[in-house]
């Protein structure tokens, strides 16, 4: 077993025990997203949205350490300014590299997801992978298709006949080697004799099957399958606008983004362009996933920002800040003035 296999094998228990409670694979893959996504919310996400909210809590320092700099672009200049930002943050107890890393082990766990919904053959019913290649050949399945395993799923339900005589060794043309063995053929028969009827995943959306990729689909009595990846296309386009209007934005970001909002306009269509893309070539069970997983992120960034808002500061706020500043400056200042006086005092005398 591969890493990535090992990886896998907590979401695959996962997954079989959404279906075991469903006993329909969509809905087992809507119950599958959710639970995944009320653990990430909780392990990475309210960390996240507290990381976010601690530094809004700077923005007034932020913009004022901005202004205080402003009009000026050396590179002397533009250090002295970084040194003070990272000495604020330092002071407050904020890393701006807070949110990076649930973001990379959120993005490594997409893999073994992928993988779960993908083949639902290994990781829900059991069956090796060397035993549903030899599988899908007995009963013509194409096993170049990137989810065979879901089709594979509904012809192995469906089939009546005797395993032994459908699966059985098949000698190469090579003396002495086999396409198929003795050992090989009764091993996989022995596997498909031992399956629990409740993990073998019914993978069809009416009477359709989600191993079909809805490229596929122009012309077919499946042709409704194109409207999951125009599904996606909508919901990921709705998802980055939410997302934009309710994620926080520091003051220095938001200075950036100004000079380059044809580039943000350029990625808000082109990320959904590339979701649509994807889930057109990709199985349509991959495509309804990913359309539960949008939604459910999308639900999550909701509640946090209104159960956990950032703090807000008007522009009248800011002065006010900026004024006790210069106050508490100027208090220090004449207890300076006056330490270096005795100074020059004591060396006068």
């Amino acid at each position: 077993m591969g890493f990535w296999d090992t990886l896998t094998l907590p979401f695959a228990y996962l997954m079989k025990g959404c279906y075991w409670l469903t006993q329909n694979y969509v809905l087992a893959l809507l119950l599958y997203a959710l639970v995944l996504q009320i653990i990430m919310c909780l392990v990475f996400g309210i960390r996240q949205q507290k990381n976010m909210i601690k530094q809004a809590s700077l923005r007034p320092y932020e913009v004022i350490l901005r202004k205080k700099y402003a009009g000026r672009n050396d590179q002397v200049t533009m250090k002295k300014y970084q040194d003070e930002l990272s000495a604020l943050y330092q002071k407050e107890g904020y890393s701006p590299l807070g949110g990076c890393l649930p973001m990379i082990i959120q993005l490594i766990v997409i893999f073994p997801l992928y993988e779960v919904v993908r083949r639902p053959l290994e990781f829900i019913t059991g069956l090796s992978s060397e035993a549903c290649g030899i599988i899908a050949r007995a009963l013509g399945v194409d096993t170049g298709v990137n989810a065979y395993q879901i089709s594979l799923a509904d012809k192995i339900r469906s089939f009546s006949g005797s395993w032994a005589e459908k699966i059985v060794a098949v000698p190469s043309e090579t003396a002495g080697q086999w396409i198929v063995s003795p050992e090989q053929a009764t091993s996989v028969v022995a596997q498909l004799e031992s399956i629990n009827p409740k993990f073998l995943p019914d993978a069809t959306m009416f009477g359709t099957e989600l191993g079909i990729t809805p490229w596929n689909a122009f012309g077919q009595s499946y042709w409704w399958l194109i409207f999951i990846p125009l599904v996606n296309l909508g919901l990921t386009y709705l998802s980055q606008f939410i997302s934009k209007k309710i994620s926080y934005q520091s003051a220095q970001q938001e200075a950036s983004q100004q000079g380059a909002m044809g580039s943000m306009n350029i990625m808000l269509y082109t990320m959904p362009l590339m979701s649509m893309f994807f889930t057109f070539t990709f199985p349509a069970a991959i495509g309804v996933y990913w359309i539960f997983r949008t939604i459910l992120n999308t639900l999550q960034q909701f509640i946090l920002a209104k159960t956990m808002p950032y703090p807000k500061y008007t522009d009248e706020d800011i002065k006010r800040i900026e004024k006790e500043l210069k106050v508490n400056n100027k208090k220090k200042k004449p207890k300076a003035d006056t330490d270096t006086d005795d100074e020059n005092g004591d060396t006068e005398q």
